[in-house]
């Protein structure tokens, strides 16, 4: 899902602010929103690696060094770039865990990861890229990733609710 990181980015840290503020009653309720918001960047682990894949095979097929060594060597021009997507792409796969899926430090730790370019943009004083601007129709992207934390947050429902 193409949008996932960019409903994820703008929701969790309006999700954060809102379990610091709201009453205890309801704290459950937003941090089971939390919750799917966190499961739905599977989605989003799942189709970066198909584009790398796909980057991957586009490469073989115009005969670049594909080997580990030359990966190594193209990793190694921005190392901080690197890890930060490697972070981005192992970093939800602990979502799995029920007890992770609503960890704050891990969705803290996602959301700095997600707006790390806007931040290294502002310092830098380059050209800042809020994640999702360059989506011309993002009308659809936005229903379509809401329909998606709805079904995730119903079939948590489910799933709980018949243990």
């Amino acid at each position: 899902m193409e949008f996932t990181d960019v409903g994820y980015s703008y929701l969790a840290p309006v999700l954060l602010l809102v379990l610091l503020f709201i009453k205890n009653e309801y704290k459950a309720y937003c941090k089971s929103i939390l919750m799917a918001t966190n499961v739905c960047l599977l989605f989003f682990v799942v189709s970066a690696c198909r584009e790398y894949y796909g980057l991957y095979m586009m490469a073989k097929n115009f005969g670049f060094n594909v080997s580990f060594e030359g990966l190594l060597k193209l990793a190694s021009t921005n190392i901080p770039f690197a890890v930060k997507n490697l972070l981005v792409i192992i970093l939800p796969l602990l979502f799995f865990s029920k007890e992770l899926s609503g960890s704050i430090i891990l969705t803290i730790v996602m959301i700095v990861l997600f707006w790390w370019d806007v931040a290294s943009a502002a310092l830098t004083h380059q050209p800042i890229h809020f994640p999702g601007y360059n989506y011309s129709s993002i009308f659809f992207l936005i229903l379509r990733f809401f329909c998606l934390l709805t079904a995730i947050f119903s079939f948590m429902w489910l799933r709980r609710s018949y243990k």
